[in-house]
């Protein structure tokens, strides 16, 4: 059988994230799911958190960060996957919010662990330059007032991150 590059191994991929904030360590994950599925699903996780240091951005915020992608925001759906203590409850939140997905993504070892004991197909890319690209980092580079935190998103995102989101912590 001749496989030709515009044929997908899947329909749907669902890519699970809190993107805080959306780095290129994300994006290459992104390409990722774009190279397996026809479309993709983007689960913006722990929705409901904003304002504290690990998730200072809201869900709308983390939204757009995906939004201004070029190339890519046309091919994905988001949607908000808020937290809940216990797993199945999670699962059954996920799937009723995302729809229908054959594979998901991820680098957590937590989400891949509830998606294959539900029988998902999982795939796991890789953390990607994952010394520099970590959200954590990133936001410190940002309460530091480290210019190079820039260079670590993809530029659309850079140009919209509210850099003041994080800044409110470093009297912390």
């Amino acid at each position: 059988m001749i496989i030709y590059p515009s044929m997908k191994e899947f329909k749907v991929a669902l890519f699970i994230g809190r993107f805080q904030p959306f780095h290129n360590g994300h994006l290459f994950s992104l390409k990722k799911c774009l190279e397996l599925a026809d479309e993709v699903i983007v689960g913006v996780g722990s929705s409901q958190e904003s304002g504290t240091e690990n998730n200072p951005w809201n869900f709308e915020t983390r939204k757009m960060m995906v939004e201004t992608l070029s190339g890519v925001s046309r091919k994905v759906k988001i949607v908000a996957i808020p937290d809940n203590p216990s797993d199945q409850i999670w699962l059954q939140e996920v799937k009723r919010l995302a729809g229908k997905f054959d594979v998901v993504v991820s680098n957590n070892d937590w989400v891949l662990s509830i998606m294959k004991s539900a029988g998902y197909t999982v795939f796991e890319t890789g953390l990607y330059n994952r010394d520099e690209l970590e959200g954590v980092k990133i936001r410190a580079m940002m309460r530091a007032g480290e210019e190079g935190w820039k260079l670590r998103v993809p530029e659309e995102v850079a140009g919209q991150i509210d850099v003041s989101a994080v800044n409110k912590f470093n009297s912390l």
